[in-house]
């Protein structure tokens, strides 16, 4: 899962959506005196992932991309999944989807020292560009995915092209939707998150 469905499985605190973000937003061997919260956020992160990676829906929606994008191919259906739960946010949060990305922001900065100085200047840049509301349409994810490209590519020092994936998205949509809907209720109990509230504002 990327940004999105992480802080959604976080918490309510900035020190829980903290941990949640941390081990895709540092590398290397975490500090040795995290916050106890943040700690608990950064297991919450890693039980997502393993949850995720071995669920066969994720590996069906992982299928429909491996023949062209290989070793990404898992990398982008976590970022078309956030696409999803954008669309589909009322369906599983009664806050109003910019409303929640707003106080994401706000909150994960007022405890910025509890995130290592690597951390921080991404969150910043994530605030001030602000990333999350980019999930929401399919022009936003190409968007995201030429940033993700060029950070790759500064990383591995050769051309990555993960913008083009935003064609598969539009072409296979309904499936990727499908694999999704059927995907994150059985990722939530699997970690142990309840419902964030339904359309209509039911708690």
């Amino acid at each position: 899962m990327n940004f999105l469905a992480h802080l959604y499985l976080a918490d309510d605190s900035p020190a829980s959506m903290i941990g949640n973000l941390l081990p895709d937003l540092y590398r290397g061997r975490l500090p040795d005196d995290l916050d106890p919260v943040v700690l608990r956020g950064v297991k919450r992160h890693r039980q997502v992932d393993v949850l995720t990676d071995s669920h066969p829906l994720f590996e069906r929606s992982r299928a429909r991309l491996r023949s062209k994008h290989g070793r990404y191919s898992g990398i982008l259906v976590d970022v078309f999944y956030d696409h999803v739960l954008s669309v589909r946010w009322a369906e599983y949060h009664s806050e109003p989807l910019p409303d929640f990305i707003a106080r994401a922001y706000e909150q994960i900065l007022s405890e910025a020292h509890l995130m290592p100085p690597e951390m921080r200047a991404i969150m910043t840049m994530m605030a001030h560009e602000d990333w999350l509301s980019n999930y929401a349409t399919v022009d936003g994810i190409a968007h995201t995915l030429r940033r993700m490209s060029a950070r790759l590519r500064e990383r591995f020092n050769r051309e990555v092209d993960l913008a083009s994936a935003a064609v598969d998205l539009r072409e296979q949509y309904d499936g990727f939707a499908q694999d999704f809907t059927g995907f994150f209720p059985e990722l939530m109990a699997g970690v142990g998150v309840e419902p964030r509230g339904r359309r209509g504002g039911q708690a």
